[in-house]
């Protein structure tokens, strides 16, 4: 139940966030403590934006729906990758330390892992 449901519950929201970064830009960076940029930079936020959110998020829904421990861990480590990435840019290069969204992030990577985990031994298991 964990490895299809645990995954699915962390995704919904990334893709949901995905979405406002297509259809409402100013929403998203609203929901993110983040403000929209402006020319060239603006098409980059947007478009890198709704790519991470879109893609992590279908990973994990789809992922936990199937049973695919490799979507679930691709989508876990892609959110992953972003707490220390956060953390390197306040202490490196001036930013905020945001404690949230790093937890979550953390988070999100754990359950992604233990669930790819779970279905890779109830894999096995069933081999035997």
């Amino acid at each position: 139940m964990f490895a299809k449901f645990g995954p699915t519950i962390m995704g919904i929201p990334l893709l949901l966030l995905g979405v406002l970064w297509v259809f409402a830009p100013e929403m998203a960076a609203a929901n993110l403590s983040s403000e929209l940029l402006t020319g060239a930079a603006l098409t980059t936020q947007i478009g890198d934006s709704a790519a991470f959110f879109l893609g992590s998020g279908f990973l994990l829904i789809v992922g936990g729906l199937r049973a695919n421990a490799t979507m679930i861990l691709t989508g876990g480590c892609l959110v992953g990758l972003v707490a220390p990435a956060r953390i390197i840019a306040a202490t490196v290069h001036g930013g905020d330390m945001t404690i949230e969204p790093i937890v979550g992030e953390i988070i999100t990577f754990f359950v992604a892992y233990f669930a790819a985990k779970l279905i890779t031994v109830l894999a096995i298991n069933m081999m035997k």
